[in-house]
């Protein structure tokens, strides 16, 4: 399993809010096969400067593969290059 902490691109905060919809729409089908156990935005202040995902996956690779197709990404919301994958050996 792994935290994902995904950065927004300075700025992105307007584009952020027009794809949202479609953003968690997309989030459905992958909590649904289990890869997504949760996740949500990230706060910088009061206004949402990033995501935070809990991800069940063999590799970092199977995340980010997920990660480059969503559309946070397609968008230019998300700076892929800076996120953080921390690897967790969940218990509970």
């Amino acid at each position: 399993e792994w935290i994902v902490l995904i950065p927004d691109i300075e700025g992105s905060l307007e584009t952020r809010m027009k794809v949202r919809e479609t953003h968690i729409k997309e989030m459905i089908k992958h909590i649904d096969s289990g890869l997504y156990q949760m996740g949500g935005g990230t706060l910088k202040g009061d206004q949402v400067g990033g995501s935070a995902i809990i991800a069940r996956a063999k590799t970092e690779a199977d995340v980010m593969e997920v990660l480059k197709a969503d559309i946070y990404t397609r968008s230019g919301v998300w700076d892929l290059d800076k996120t953080q994958m921390i690897p967790v050996s969940t218990k509970f």
